[in-house]
């Protein structure tokens, strides 16, 4: 069996049609950004600008001379080196990133209580974050602006969550003018501005509004994340059969041709970023014309993007890796969530995304990224394959097999018997002894794991004067930023 295993949805004739049909879409119908520094810098670079539209094309050598400039190895520094994320994943496997976006938090550890999460509530789920060994890195929760100013939630949610992990993270700018001040705020903890550019612990989002429109914060996350040296990661959010043709190799070309091009932006301007490409696909119901992230079809479409921009490109890639439409988390939630995590990570992507998520990521749970945490461990370990020879079906013990004999005390099954990954949540006991824990089901769990990792978790503390550093461009930004009442 092979020890890194792989499904491939398209064809190698159908990688090239989708790159061939990329290609001419970025050269010759081009894309419409709206940024005034960024249109000189192309113009500059030989791509045809329109300043009176924001049309730009770029020719086909420009195309090809950025898509050279690409880094295929890199590392997402986190804060701490031992959560440094390399691409690609040296052992041929996938990282992890919770969810963003999610308004809301339904607090079932509680009381199932269902609100806007609350600066607190970001500080408690960023340690839930940082304990979750397959939980790699982090994404800015959406916080209810309680005490702050609306135009800062970014800043005040980034501060909280740079007190509570040592991980890596992505941060979503609200704002145009916001992403310097979070920019700022990660140099304070990495140590100064060259630091962070030699040891990035945060890389940062930038969106299309599709079909192949760029506004201007998103072209100035892009533009300032270039200058200082933090790595992108462009995301295309469309919805199939509303703003993209809705078949999966439909919305599959027109997102990842959105994220190209914000790749090759970046490389013109500052050659060498760091890019992960990362297509979050969506399809609207036609019966209801709700925005859904989970039916198969949508699945196949990412499958398609993460074959298209791993073997296609070779650039790092990430999607939802994780997430159902159900409100809930029932047996619909489990079994988006498992299909959508074996499918895209056996395709080729590079991050799975959005753990922790349910109702088609508009709400994050602590429960079900606890779940996510044992999902994502059991598909690490099909995803890194397994081994056929002699020693691994103890051949010894085979052929020498005596009448009645078993293999519990083999000294190969005391070898092998921790190799599976061991979840923490899902259930392996009998009847009896299921029974005689409560009979509990998976959620029930996951909240008894919550409630221990509540109880054991120890601190982070950031030296003082970073604090004060971080409090202090919080404060300047809510002067500066803040409307006045």
């Amino acid at each position: 069996m092979a020890s890194d295993l792989s499904i491939r949805i398209l064809s190698t004739d159908e990688v090239e049609f989708l790159k061939e049909k990329i290609q001419t879409l970025l050269t010759t119908k081009g894309f419409k950004i709206e940024h005034p520094e960024v249109m000189e810098i192309l113009k500059k670079a030989g791509a045809e600008v329109s300043e009176s539209t924001g049309l730009v094309k770029l020719p086909k050598p420009l195309f090809e001379e950025a898509l050279k400039q690409v880094p295929r190895e890199f590392t997402l520094a986190g804060i701490d080196p031992k959560n440094d994320l390399k691409f690609p994943h040296p052992q041929g496997l996938f990282h992890t990133r919770t969810c963003t976006g999610g308004m809301f938090y339904p607090n079932e550890s509680e009381n199932g209580e269902y609100h806007h999460i609350l600066i607190e509530e970001v500080a408690e789920w960023t340690r839930l974050v940082n304990s979750l060994e397959n939980i790699n890195f982090w994404s800015l929760p959406s916080t209810n602006p309680v005490g702050f100013p609306a135009e800062t939630i970014d800043i005040h949610t980034l501060n909280t969550v740079l007190r509570n992990t040592t991980k890596h993270g992505w941060v979503q700018p609200y704002e145009a003018d916001n992403i310097k001040y979070l920019i700022e705020m990660a140099a304070a903890v990495a140590g100064g501005k060259d630091k962070l550019r030699e040891r990035p612990i945060i890389s940062a989002i930038c969106c299309s509004v599709p079909p192949l429109t760029y506004k201007y914060m998103d072209m100035n996350i892009i533009y300032e994340c270039c200058k200082a040296g933090v790595p992108l990661q462009p995301c295309s959010l469309p919805a199939a059969g509303a703003n993209v043709p809705i078949t999966p190799s439909g919305i599959a070309l027109m997102a990842c041709a959105e994220v190209l091009a914000m790749i090759l932006m970046a490389q013109i301007i500052a050659p060498g970023t760091p890019c992960v490409a990362t297509p979050l696909l969506f399809e609207m119901d036609m019966l209801t014309t709700v925005t859904t992230q989970a039916s198969m079809s949508t699945t196949m479409g990412r499958m398609m993007a993460m074959q298209l921009f791993s073997e296609g490109y070779g650039i790092p890639c990430h999607t939802y890796g994780t997430g159902t439409d159900s409100c809930t988390m029932d047996g619909q939630a489990g079994f988006e969530q498992a299909s959508i995590s074996h499918m895209v990570a056996l395709a080729g992507a590079s991050v799975l995304g959005g753990a922790g998520q349910i109702e088609t990521a508009k709400a994050i749970n602590p429960m079900q990224l606890i779940i996510d945490n044992d999902v994502f461990g059991l598909v690490k370990q099909l995803k890194g394959g397994s081994i056929v020879d002699e020693e691994a079906v103890d051949w010894a013990d085979v052929i020498a097999l005596a009448e009645h004999e078993g293999f519990v005390d083999k000294k190969h099954t005391f070898k092998h018997f921790r190799d599976g990954y061991r979840t923490k949540v899902f259930s392996r006991d009998s009847r009896t002894a299921w029974v005689g824990k409560g009979s509990k089901d998976i959620a029930a769990r996951a909240k008894d794991q919550y409630q221990l990792i509540k109880g054991n978790y120890q601190p982070i503390n950031l030296p003082k004067e970073v604090t004060e550093e971080l409090d202090a461009i919080v404060k300047r930004a809510d002067e500066e930023l803040g409307k006045k009442n």
